[in-house]
């Protein structure tokens, strides 16, 4: 069948696309081969690696119908509608507060956190927000909402690495403001759907240092400043914008490069796509190892695997059962019931779960 090639962002690159060229890193070598079909451990991998787009076979006269699914549990759909309300309500005043930064505001930390923290405190159980992040597929103003996420994940983050209410406000605020270098780069840029250049994902790769620069004079705590600055080093010093190793990044973005990547890999699905939270786990623990800090790695993975504790699932074989167990050392794979035996996933190495019910 005839294709075209064509050149996308890597947050419209979805499951079953075909590669039409080399994948390729910042320093030349091929990651994923031309011809290779997509899946989600090949989209973590762009993600991990900070390739921005990628091209793909687009195959003439292909339909591409989406089929979405509303076979939702009708006690879960007043409960997300409310808090979708009081997201996209957040949303708002984010999206205010950070252009008016941008533009040579001055910042409150306090009315920063209270618009984040306020949203995680209006759910009851960190697993609920977790399964409502998941339903947020809206692409519109994808800035403003992606940095309202990772500053409620790193709310919850500090919450398990038992840090003290005021780090947590400032890791909190430090998550939001992330991103706030890219409201400075041209929108045509940050909104293309696709076919970008070198020179104009080069000019992306400028928002850390350009954020950097919007806040290093005011008076905010450091560690706010440094988590925007560094948040896409890596700790083998293949990030940018600087380049630094281990113990030169600071805590903060190792902290937030997480969370910036759980959401992007999370975010990525189309509203039909329910993925399990199991498989992005699985995904971290295959590929981040070297990358990411596992201090606070494993602390991340395992509690959103806890979070899931004594809730049914459905395996990748069809059956269903329920987690009784995590292993802290592979949260990725779960002891689970399934009736008539119980299962240890960590002795079934093509088992996987494949769906949290509700």
């Amino acid at each position: 069948m005839n294709y075209i090639k064509k050149r996308i962002n890597i947050n419209s690159l979805e499951v079953g696309m075909e590669l039409a060229s080399h994948a390729l890193t910042s320093n030349g070598l091929i990651l994923i081969p031309s011809n290779t079909i997509i899946d989600e451990n090949y989209i973590f991998k762009l993600n991990l690696y900070q390739i921005f787009f990628v091209d793909i076979k687009e195959y003439i006269n292909e339909d591409s119908d989406e089929n979405y699914d509303n076979d939702e549990d009708p006690q879960f759909l007043p409960k997300f509608t409310e808090f979708k309300k009081n997201y996209d309500e957040s949303k708002e005043l984010i999206s205010t507060q950070l252009n008016n930064i941008s533009a040579g505001g001055n910042i409150n930390i306090n009315d920063l956190f209270t618009i984040s923290n306020k949203l995680v405190k209006s759910i009851k159980t960190k697993s609920e927000l977790f399964n409502y992040l998941n339903h947020l597929k809206s692409k519109d103003e994808y800035t403003y909402s992606h940095s309202l996420n990772v500053s409620m994940l790193c709310n919850i983050f500090g919450q398990w690495l038992h840090l003290d209410s005021n780090e947590i406000e400032k890791l909190t605020v430090a998550g939001l403001l992330h991103d706030i270098g890219k409201l400075s780069i041209d929108k045509d840029i940050i909104n293309k759907p696709g076919s970008l250049t070198v020179m104009e994902f080069d000019i992306i790769k400028q928002h850390p240092q350009i954020g950097f620069d919007i806040v290093k004079d005011l008076d905010i705590p450091e560690e706010i400043k440094m988590g925007i600055l560094m948040h896409h080093e890596k700790i083998d010093g293949s990030g940018y914008p600087l380049g630094v190793k281990d113990n030169k990044i600071h805590d903060f973005a190792k902290i937030i490069s997480i969370a910036d990547i759980y959401d992007a890999m999370t975010s990525i699905r189309s509203y039909h796509d329910k993925t399990s939270p199991f498989k992005v786990i699985r995904l971290f623990e295959q590929e981040s190892y070297g990358l990411l800090d596992t201090k606070y790695l494993f602390v991340f993975l395992e509690n959103i695997a806890y979070n899931y504790l004594h809730r049914k699932v459905r395996l990748s074989n069809g059956e269903e059962g329920k987690i009784i167990f995590i292993h802290p050392t592979c949260p990725s794979k779960p002891i689970v019931d399934v009736g008539i035996a119980i299962i240890d996933m960590q002795d079934e190495a093509n088992l996987f779960i494949e769906e949290i019910l509700k």
